[in-house]
């Protein structure tokens, strides 16, 4: 977002989009709040501006501003996108085709290694471990280094498995549902663009 600091009207005109949009998604408070939790180290940053800079009080809640607006349009879009129609958007867009790919992977396997470890643990305190005393910690070491050597031959695995399968660098197009443009689409497109516009009539 490359609006100038103290653009206080485009500021509130985007921040109104946004509720807006939460309001149509019908997202609760609850888990915006807790998804925006991400921005909390910004925010603290942006709160030692006014002691640290010129003019740094219009400066400091200008970044605020920023990072919570950018921070909330992500959360909305990422809550109300299925993940896989997410990255086909990506590769429409003629995003680097090796990120979509990384993205597409960790996402998946990440979920795949917190099992992972969720079983360790549980395996661990089936033989009685506890981990309630801080010399007990030295375990955690052999515990990161199984989780390693587990998902280095879960990836080898999962490897041959793709080249068995013709894996040409993308994810099939059958893996998720055709992207369709509607009148619904056409009409939002319409809306956001004349905020857009009004957004940039405030600011000349």
């Amino acid at each position: 977002m490359s609006l100038p600091p103290g653009a206080w009207a485009a500021f509130g005109a985007l921040a109104v989009i946004l509720i807006g949009l939460v309001a149509l998604a019908r997202l609760g408070i609850r888990h915006l709040l807790r998804r925006m939790t991400i921005e909390i180290p910004f925010l603290l940053a942006a709160a030692i501006l006014p002691f640290t800079a010129e003019d740094g009080l219009v400066l400091g809640v200008t970044v605020a501003l920023k990072v919570t607006l950018c921070v909330l349009a992500m959360v909305i879009l990422s809550s109300t996108t299925p993940f896989p129609k997410l990255l086909r958007g990506f590769e429409m867009l003629r995003a680097p085709r090796l990120m979509v790919a990384i993205v597409a992977f960790m996402w998946r396997y990440l979920h795949v290694l917190a099992g992972e470890v969720a079983r360790m643990k549980r395996a661990r305190e089936a033989r009685g471990y506890s981990a309630s005393w801080f010399w007990q910690a030295a375990s955690t070491g052999p515990l990161i280094a199984t989780l390693f050597v587990r998902s280095l031959e879960r990836g080898e695995r999962v490897h041959l498995a793709m080249m068995s399968r013709l894996y040409a660098g993308s994810m099939p197009k059958t893996a998720t549902d055709r992207l369709r443009t509607t009148a619904a689409d056409v009409l939002f497109l319409a809306a956001i663009t004349t905020l857009l516009i009004f957004v940039v009539a405030v600011l000349t």
